[in-house]
């Protein structure tokens, strides 16, 4: 049997004990490969994007430890978590801080010597969350169908995008309306007027670009004045978020 080493700890590896990545690298499964979240997938991550997520992990964990767990005992109405999903993905929003985190628990032995992994993302980066459903076999063998939130990040090195296992479609759109809120992007009556200026600003910033492309002045400065216009009018004004969450994220040690 062919053997290899693991292209992070060294360790030999064989074609059973060790994971091979998309690049051709092997990672032990004993140690290396346990570092990242189950459903991180590992069949398609280079070596970089496994050391990525790894480091991401590490991060997030003291993130989790350090910004999420005092918040989960908060009696502060303004700080409270916000979870969503069921079963080993659950994500948990902090409003306050301006980050999300995606946790994955782990036990020693079945619910005893409970670790809890995370990855913490800025609240601002999301700029997915989609419904998803799946049929699968059950145990008995019949076909069930799953539900999904798929969510997806900018700016992120490591896992930027994951599914969330969510009870049903009501799920999902809870999630989705929630999210909408804290973005201001919310599809409603009462806010039509709000996401007509924004459009406005967008199209007038579009035409400040073009004119400057053609007068040969500012053309980078307009472009970019341009971008994050369209950026505002589709995914709303995420600045106060960035803000909070650099400032939360810079605490951690």
């Amino acid at each position: 049997m062919a053997k290899n080493n693991c292209a992070i700890c060294g360790a030999e590896v064989s074609l059973i004990s060790g994971q091979k990545l998309a690049d051709g690298n092997y990672i032990c499964r004993k140690v290396c490969s346990k570092k990242c979240f189950k459903i991180f997938d590992k069949v398609s991550a280079t070596l970089d994007s496994v050391n990525s997520h790894i480091a991401q992990v590490e991060f997030g964990t003291k993130a989790w430890n350090q910004i999420f767990e005092p918040l989960k005992k908060t009696k502060n109405k303004d700080e409270k978590l916000k979870s969503f999903g069921v079963g080993g993905t659950v994500i948990y929003v902090s409003p306050s801080t301006g980050l999300i985190a995606l946790t994955e628990n782990r036990y020693k032995i079945f619910i005893f010597g409970k670790t809890t992994l995370a990855c913490v993302y800025r609240l601002a980066d999301l700029y997915g969350y989609e419904y998803e459903t799946e049929t699968v076999k059950n145990s008995e063998g019949k076909d069930e169908t799953k539900h999904y939130c798929h969510m997806f990040f900018r700016n992120v090195s490591g896992m930027y995008d994951f599914r969330v296992n969510v009870s049903n479609s009501k799920s999902y759109e809870s999630m989705e309306k929630y999210f909408n809120n804290i973005f201001g992007i919310q599809k409603t009556l009462r806010n039509s007027i709000n996401n007509a200026k924004k459009q406005i600003d967008a199209i007038k910033a579009v035409a400040g670009a073009v004119k400057a492309a053609k007068d040969g002045v500012n053309v980078e400065e307009k472009g970019a004045e341009a971008f994050n216009a369209m950026d505002v009018a589709t995914y709303g004004d995420r600045t106060e978020w960035i803000k909070k969450a650099d400032a939360a994220l810079a605490s951690v040690k």
